[in-house]
């Protein structure tokens, strides 16, 4: 995308054309060996030797490799690489940057690959690199390993790189961007990813009127979103928002969720922090920020607050409910939420979800019949409150029903964390079909597991329990009064098998 291969289509957004020219390919047998994340994207492949070598040999004048080892001599560019358009540089553990790249005026492309722990693109680098080099669409200097301190400032020098699409800096110390960075008015990709240091975003971003993507999560530092971040409408991907409407930040921040309505176009996943501090619930919920984003198929909603003050129970139940999204989500992260009862008339309605994890609900004593949720395959439930669950999931009641009911058809995965208070597990008749594994981690009141599991989860094939006492005790191999209820599951861990 940031060479111009793909084209301009006013009807079709780039990324789709270049997933049907990968598609197109791979269905060709261009790419094997295809491997996938847990959604089964293709996040990785490879092209055979031959078809790797014919590449090489018809773009030998425009693209080319370099590897520089500790005590390397200084590159030499000769007359076959000084007019390349696209280099890769592999720096080794102990290598110094080579400074006569900045002479290959004509690089379009140029990715930098650290092997090592040590500062092998430094700050003083930077200026010749961004000053020389004007020419670039797609400049990579990545750091894919945490624990090395390289660049840690961005020179004015970035200003020059007007062609530039595409930028990735993401694991470096930088503490924030300078404002120069605006004038890459062409800038499509920004990726600051796992910049644990940085603290703010320019104040002018909304002069990048062009970017689609702002990767910026693992960003642990950065408080708040810069005032014109609404501007940005050709935003897709954004990977964190925060909320911090009453920062003390001089002005700076952009207010409120308010910003998100204009955004029209994203898609993926949505991390939103800060729900703490929103303080106009009716607005959010007229302005339904969420709910025309139907390509938003991955939410996190932290009700997460800065500064003092004690936040109202009411106020986080109401403003769930004003957070609904488009009926496709299909994965749901709650974290820190204030209120006294898990339910929402929207996560029932999410027929499409697979995922839902539900964490930190330090007051909540009741939870949703989450059992009709159809499509759910994966649910987490950590740090709630409840001493009494019941398979539904609800808590806190009792199971009525005399007969054998299917609920939670699909799911496959179901994890309980830190959830102190929780004493016992109602069953009841009830049929999980396709549960799969079992995880139960710092759980430390749970008395037992129901005798009904076994018979309504016959396809349990793990079971994880760690840090639960009482539960270790009882089904503890040999010694363990239970012992023999489990042994039909092939995987069993306990505490100290990890």
């Amino acid at each position: 995308m940031a060479q111009g291969y793909l084209g301009f289509d006013n009807d079709t957004e780039m990324k789709v054309i270049g997933q049907d020219y990968f598609d197109y390919l791979a269905s060709r047998s261009f790419f094997q060996e295809f491997q996938k994340d847990e959604d089964e994207n293709i996040i990785n492949c490879k092209v055979h030797d031959i078809v790797h070598d014919f590449a090489q040999y018809l773009s030998k004048n425009e693209y080319f490799t370099v590897e520089i080892n500790e005590g390397s001599k200084e590159l030499v560019i000769n007359t076959s690489n000084e007019k390349a358009r696209h280099l890769m540089l592999t720096l080794k553990h102990g290598a110094t940057f080579p400074i006569s790249i900045c002479s290959i005026k004509s690089l379009r492309s140029l990715l930098i690959d650290c092997k090592g722990f040590m500062d092998l693109v430094t700050n003083d680098v930077l200026p010749n690199l961004f000053g020389e080099l004007t020419c670039l669409r797609a400049l990579d200097i990545s750091l894919g390993f945490p624990g090395a301190n390289l660049i840690t400032t961005i020179p004015t020098e970035v200003k020059k790189l007007i062609h530039l699409k595409y930028l990735n800096l993401s694991g470096h110390d930088m503490e924030k961007l300078l404002e120069t960075l605006c004038e890459l008015y062409n800038l499509q990709t920004l990726d600051i990813s796992r910049c644990r240091e940085i603290k703010e975003l320019p104040q002018r971003m909304g002069k990048l009127i062009n970017l689609r993507h702002l990767i910026n999560h693992d960003t642990f530092l950065l408080s708040y979103m810069p005032k014109g971040i609404e501007k940005l409408t050709c935003l897709q991907t954004l990977s964190k928002f925060i909320e911090n409407s009453s920062s003390s930040d001089g002005g700076k921040a952009c207010s409120t969720l308010a910003c998100l309505k204009d955004l029209k176009h994203l898609r993926g996943r949505l991390e939103i922090r800060g729900l703490g501090n929103v303080t106009n619930v009716s607005e959010v919920k007229r302005m339904q920020i969420l709910s025309s984003k139907k390509s938003l198929f991955d939410l996190m909603l932290m009700f997460d607050k800065d500064g003092e003050g004690e936040r109202k129970k009411d106020d986080d139940e109401l403003l769930l409910e004003a957070l609904q999204p488009h009926p496709n989500l299909e994965k749901l992260d709650i974290c820190h939420h204030r209120g006294s009862t898990f339910h929402s008339d929207w996560i029932m309605s999410l027929t499409g979800l697979r995922e839902l994890r539900l964490s930190c609900y330090r007051n909540c004593i009741y939870l949703s019949p989450l059992g009709k949720l159809p499509s759910l395959e994966s649910l987490t439930i950590a740090g709630m409150s409840v001493k009494n669950l019941v398979t539904g999931i609800e808590s806190d009641g009792a199971f009525s029903s005399s007969t054998s009911v299917i609920l939670f058809p699909k799911l496959k995965v179901l994890e309980f964390w830190h959830n102190y208070e929780w004493e016992e597990w109602d069953y009841g008749n009830t049929i999980l079909p396709c549960l799969a594994s079992l995880s139960i981690n710092y759980c430390r009141k749970l008395r037992a597991l129901p005798d009904g599991l076994f018979q309504g989860a016959k396809n349990l094939q793990h079971l994880e329990i760690y840090e639960s006492d009482l539960l270790e005790e009882r089904y503890r191999k040999g010694t363990g009064e239970d012992w023999q209820k489990i042994t039909h599951i092939p995987n069993i861990k306990f505490t100290g098998d990890w």
